[in-house]
């Protein structure tokens, strides 16, 4: 992968030029990619949680419930041509040693149900999935080459 950095920062959603290589790292967060090989574009968000609290305002990509929208806006698809999208998916991990189960579940296990639950719900077919143990990972997608890749690193005990 040869291009200039894009960093995608926690609770940010963006969309990638030729040139680019959008870069995120995930611990329990979850990283959507969305690749549209037709029109040679890409777009990536890291979420934070799966969905806001009540009467929380929209944001970008602080929640997967805002991020899919956001990222279907900033590639500029109509929902017609969403099959002719891919999506990575990753992250979600369990990044802190629990005593007892977690008594609503582990945020990174919800992060990742939300993902897939709502890039079903609106037909786009993942392509590649790499969630859920107690490793971080780093998802990065090549807008030249719409190639991807996520490397796994160990948590630090």
């Amino acid at each position: 992968m040869n291009g200039r950095d894009v960093h995608v920062r926690m609770c940010e959603a963006r969309v990638g030029h030729a040139d680019e290589i959008l870069r995120t790292t995930l611990g329990s967060c979850v990283g959507i990619g969305l690749l549209w090989r037709e029109r040679q574009r890409c777009a990536l968000a890291h979420c934070l949680l799966p969905e806001p609290p009540g009467d929380a305002a929209p944001t970008a990509a602080k929640y997967v419930t805002d991020a899919v929208p956001t990222l279907l806006r900033l590639i500029g698809i109509e929902p017609a041509q969403h099959g002719q999208l891919e999506a990575v998916v990753a992250g979600g991990a369990c990044m802190v040693r629990h005593d007892r189960p977690a008594p609503y579940g582990l945020i990174g296990e919800q992060n990742t149900e939300m993902a897939q639950r709502l890039l079903a719900a609106a037909g786009i077919r993942v392509v590649h999935t790499d969630t859920g143990g107690s490793n971080g990972r780093q998802l990065s997608i090549d807008c030249r080459t719409q190639h991807y890749a996520v490397r796994t690193f160990e948590r630090l005990h």
